[in-house]
């Protein structure tokens, strides 16, 4: 059995992942840049891709006793199909699970483990995605280069570069931010200097997901 020491945990896919939630949370208010971090904040965990992170849920759960416990998935193609595979895992760890995903996030109980568990499907838990689709979003409205981008990773597609079509919005991102002041920065550091914005509705609805899932208040 864990140690009562032992922190909530929320589990992301990659490096990129880790990083984007670590910077988006601290512009929301949830510092990681503070030490000693406050008890409620979980420790953030990469997994090395969906798979791994997929098939880790069930004893992901079951390691979580007495605590919290995230995980943060892309969507892909369809969400459908994914919710279904996740839910099945849920259920494998006695978590009643919906059979659609919910708009909000998901946070529910596993009553075996004593544990509350959390799932958000990028982007938004409705819509076919990535983390770069949930970028994609917080590029203000009114950014001049990012249609630049997208023609320019068009063209290069057109041109014989080897990109995959899933991967578009990837290639797009990736050139906006060679645009930068100062380029090529990755996505986490791009959100902390603010080449991101942080207040998309989906950004809003996954902090307060956040929040829920691991009892972390509002600041004054």
């Amino acid at each position: 059995m864990p140690g009562s020491m032992e922190r909530s945990s929320l589990r992301v896919e990659g490096v990129d992942d880790k990083h984007a939630v670590v910077h988006l949370l601290r512009r929301h208010g949830i510092d990681y840049d503070s030490k000693p971090w406050p008890a409620e904040f979980p420790k953030i965990r990469q997994s090395g891709g969906d798979k791994s992170l997929l098939q880790g849920i069930p004893l992901g759960v079951a390691l979580s006793t007495g605590r919290a416990v995230g995980f943060v998935l892309d969507a892909d193609s369809p969400l459908a199909h994914r919710w279904q595979a996740v839910r099945d895992r849920l259920r494998a760890a006695d978590v009643t699970a919906p059979d659609n995903a919910p708009a909000e996030g998901f946070v529910g109980e596993s009553s075996t483990y004593r544990s509350r568990v959390g799932v958000w499907l990028m982007p938004d838990n409705q819509h076919d995605g990535t983390l770069e689709t949930f970028l994609r979003d917080l590029v203000d409205e009114d950014d001049l280069l990012i249609e630049q981008a997208a023609s320019a990773a068009d063209e290069a597609k057109r041109l014989g570069a080897p990109f995959s079509q899933p991967d578009r919005t990837r290639a797009v991102l990736h050139t906006w931010l060679a645009w930068q002041k100062e380029p090529g920065r990755p996505f986490g550091t791009a959100i902390r200097a603010r080449y991101f914005r942080h207040d998309s509705q989906a950004a809003r609805t996954f902090v307060a997901w956040f929040r829920r899932l691991y009892a972390i208040s509002q600041p004054e």
